[in-house]
């Protein structure tokens, strides 16, 4: 019982961390991407309007990728490791530092970011 009970506590720790993930993704999203995607990702956001570029439907990526979410993709773009020239420069996206590492000791914290965010994105597609 003595093993037992330290297990059980460290599975509840980690499922609740796990709905805060989900919550948390969806802030980030609605902190950092709504203005141009919209709040349901299809590219209408309230900024949409005033960009040089067609904001992408961030609903139908993998409609567009035959039926399957590019998970590497998509994190390679919000992480910086991808092109991203409506975002601004690498070295300081329009959203700031939250998915990329000023510090060695940010890379845990912006690595669970992006993937909360990339998660919830790819729950865009089934809505």
């Amino acid at each position: 019982m003595r093993v037992l009970l330290p297990t059980i506590l460290v599975c509840l720790l980690l499922s609740a961390a796990a709905l805060g993930a989900e919550a948390d993704g969806a802030k980030l999203y609605q902190n950092h991407c709504s203005a141009c995607h919209g709040m349901r990702g299809e590219g209408d956001g309230p900024i949409a309007m005033l960009m040089t570029v067609t904001v992408p439907n961030l609903r139908e990526l993998a409609k567009h990728n035959d039926g399957v979410f590019p998970t590497d993709r998509v994190t390679a773009y919000v992480d910086g490791r991808g092109p991203a020239q409506a975002h601004g420069g690498r070295q300081m996206p329009v959203w700031g530092d939250v998915f990329s590492a000023a510090t060695k000791a940010d890379e845990p914290v912006v690595a669970a970011n992006v993937k909360v965010l990339v998660l919830f994105i790819e729950e865009l597609q089934q809505r």
